[in-house]
């Protein structure tokens, strides 16, 4: 038995207005002030008005979210009492409104409690509706049951990956509005996040016939739009296809999971605060390099990836698997080259002083990441170190 979740999806230009059909009539809004301060709330807020649906605005989540400002999230959710809480932003506005969802209902629990196996969570959602819309296109968090939530452990923010099927969010309103504002730098990280929450699920022990389905078809949306939304950020229909392709790679990797160029990720994430779409982005060539090398006969991802490219169009039919799944790495490159993404970890200006002095730790992070066991090949703590090495240098990976 296996099984797949997701929300209920509107997607389009208005599909904000779906608000006025979903019952309740007081809103907790989770955001962030950036997206206050750029306008960007405004739509929601017109239409809730419109709707006759009171709210109040929680706009305290910072990048990588942190414990403590979540839990005071919960408290203020608490106190206000609300039937619809409604998550406006990326992905670390997801996470907090997921958790404050969650601990609203049950107000007895703190975040350790947002686990697979609490059985008390799976009446989450009898109370309050949870609505998500995105504001970026790549994170997907609007249609997972996961929760990166930052803590502070001995100086280090440690990205604790909290998870339960419950917490998915029950409707997911997918409305390009909210997108256009997007700077070129911003849709180009959470695309190529999106590319690799696709790519990785495809390649995970998880894997299902429906999430390589979603999966193959975000790479095809992302490789045609992307280009065109950085060009021209208010071409709504290449924005709106991004932010399908973004979804479908949510719903995809929610419920197959990612691997380790997650783990690294959000390993060099936590030491080093890069964005998490730049980090994943860069590293995920490299790890499609070091899958491909797998010399073991009974490793499937050569196949995996060959077939994958296969069916994308890159690569005959008649096609070696090891040489199809190759031009997937080509092809990553060239969209690197014509976005403007960075191609190696040393061009977010680290020094390699620094990746030195903090490899152990960064390993070390690797291994406490659940989705470190989800790949079809698993490095060993050298592989890891030349992993990272590679991928700072920029250096194609040849073992």
């Amino acid at each position: 038995m296996w099984y797949f979740f997701g929300p209920k999806v509107v997607f389009g230009e208005e599909a904000v207005n779906y608000l006025e059909n979903i019952k309740g009539s007081k809103c907790f809004i989770v955001t962030d002030q950036n997206i206050r301060q750029l306008g960007v709330l405004d739509p929601l807020l017109e239409a809730l008005n419109r709707f006759e649906k009171s709210f109040e605005i929680f706009d305290e989540v910072k990048p990588d979210p942190r414990e403590e400002d979540i839990m005071k999230g919960k408290e203020i959710s608490i106190s206000y009492s609300p039937d619809i809480i409604i998550a406006l932003g990326g992905g670390s506005v997801m996470d907090t409104a997921k958790a404050i969802w969650a601990m609203t209902e049950f107000p007895h629990m703190v975040i350790d409690d947002l686990h697979p196996f609490n059985e008390e969570l799976l009446t989450l959602g009898r109370k309050i509706s949870m609505v998500a819309i995105p504001t970026t296109s790549g994170t997907g968090a609007e249609a997972t049951w996961a929760m990166i939530i930052s803590r502070l452990q001995e100086g280090i923010w440690i990205k604790l990956e909290q998870a339960h099927k419950s917490c998915v969010p029950q409707f997911a309103i997918l409305d390009p509005v909210f997108t256009q504002k997007m700077p070129p730098k911003l849709t180009v990280s959470t695309a190529f996040d999106a590319l690799a929450h696709s790519i990785e699920a495809i390649t995970t022990s998880w894997r299902s016939e429906y999430s390589n389905a979603l999966c193959t078809k975000a790479i095809e949306l992302i490789f045609k739009w992307l280009p065109i939304a950085v060009k021209d950020g208010n071409n709504l229909e290449a924005r709106d296809y991004l932010h399908q392709a973004a979804n479908m790679a949510g719903m995809g990797f929610g419920n197959s999971q990612v691997h380790i160029g997650h783990a690294m990720g959000h390993s060099w994430g936590a030491i080093f605060h890069t964005p998490h779409g730049i980090s994943v982005g860069i590293i995920l060539k490299y790890v499609l390099m070091f899958l491909i090398n797998n010399n073991d006969p009974e490793d499937m991802g050569k196949e995996l990836l060959g077939k994958l490219s296969k069916k994308l169009g890159w690569a005959k039919w008649e096609d070696n698997d090891k040489l199809a799944a190759k031009i997937i790495v080509n092809k990553i490159k060239s969209l690197e080259s014509e976005c403007g993404f960075p191609k190696k970890l040393a061009d977010l200006d680290i020094s390699q002083e620094d990746l030195d002095k903090n490899m152990a730790k960064l390993i070390a992070l690797c291994y406490q990441s659940p989705s470190c066991v989800m790949a079809p090949r698993s490095p060993n703590q050298e592989e890891y170190k030349k992993l990272f090495n590679y991928a700072y240098e920029g250096k194609d990976v040849d073992f």
